[in-house]
């Protein structure tokens, strides 16, 4: 059937390259922003219009795709840096996220720009070779550290919100070369990981997601090729990603609720991709059972064990892995 995409973590769609100062917002924002300026007729209907004050308008981006400075003061290399200077006939325009839109030497213009759009929120996310070349937790990189925290004290200046996204696709490539997230030990490396973020950034940083759309990052493990890091193992790789993603997950999330939220008083969560698959033909039952187990297979999979009382795969899943 045809394929529908909602988001589940409420955020408009934004199209930004900070960097070089180009910001593109859809049409929803400018309705909201001509909706708050409207007169209106009555003061009920005013009254209505008005969000509440814990309603943050917020852009996103990913630190691959802006950060650029792939290998400054002490970066290491992440996959995607190995994808796209291995693997370049992969990629349209053979382009690469060396440079990217060179948010790491231009965030305060970047930052200017959120203001001056009128965000109250900004949802990055940290590059974990940026902060652990190596990607484990023994050799910390403080030149890395230093600038997350003058991304996000700047951030504060100007009143916008940081939101931090732990994990954005860019795995360490030391990492990956010992099976990336097909390995059972990934889970305690990323918890390593986040335990230094969450002590550094924690008292200033409230609201957290620990890994963007898992289902889009088992796809590099499985027929994606264009995905790093592009194995196509599909039936294997791609499931055993899927469960050390989740497993990744819980570890975070309970390290932050147990540790830090009683002090830090911030709130962690997790960004999943939404696929809804709509039968071919409503009047098929076959059709609208393959759109479920596809919806199942495709949603399911990563929200079910996290938001289900059971915490476990949907039973079609498990039926059929």
């Amino acid at each position: 059937g045809t394929q529908r995409r909602t988001n589940s973590c409420y955020r408009l769609p934004v199209i930004i390259c900070l960097g070089l100062a180009v910001v593109t917002v859809v049409v929803v924002y400018l309705a909201l922003k001509l909706l708050w300026s409207s007169p209106t007729s009555s003061s009920e209907n005013a009254s209505s219009t008005k969000l509440p004050p814990d309603f943050y308008i917020s852009c996103a981006t990913s630190a691959y795709q802006i950060e650029g400075g792939w290998r400054e003061d002490g970066k290491g290399e992440s996959i995607w840096d190995r994808f796209t200077h291995n693997m370049s006939d992969r990629i349209a325009d053979r382009s690469t996220g060396d440079v990217a839109c060179d948010s790491y030497h231009k965030y305060k213009e970047d930052v200017r720009i959120i203001k001056d759009t009128g965000f109250d929120m900004y949802r990055f996310s940290i590059s974990w070779t940026r902060i652990l070349p190596s990607g484990y937790g023994e050799e910390i990189n403080q030149a890395g550290i230093d600038y997350y925290h003058r991304l996000i004290d700047e951030l504060l200046a100007n009143q916008v919100q940081p939101m931090i996204t732990l994990y954005h696709w860019d795995l360490p490539q030391a990492l990956q070369d010992i099976g990336g997230w097909t390995n059972p030990d990934i889970a305690d490396y990323f918890l390593d990981y986040a335990d230094i973020v969450f002590r550094e950034f924690g008292n200033k940083v409230k609201w957290w997601v620990t890994i963007n759309e898992m289902h889009m990052i088992v796809n590099g493990y499985g027929s994606w090729t264009k995905l790093a890091p592009g194995l196509n193992d599909s039936g294997v790789s791609d499931y055993l990603a899927a469960h050390n993603l989740l497993r990744a997950h819980a570890k975070v999330y309970r390290l932050y609720h147990d540790v830090y939220k009683p002090s830090q008083q911030g709130k962690v969560g997790v960004s999943n991709y939404a696929a809804y698959m709509k039968p071919r033909s409503m009047n098929s039952l076959a059709d609208q059972a393959a759109a479920l187990r596809a919806t199942q297979f495709q949603f399911g999979i990563f929200t079910h064990p996290i938001f289900s009382k059971t915490g476990d795969y949907p039973k079609v899943v498990r039926d059929r892995i």
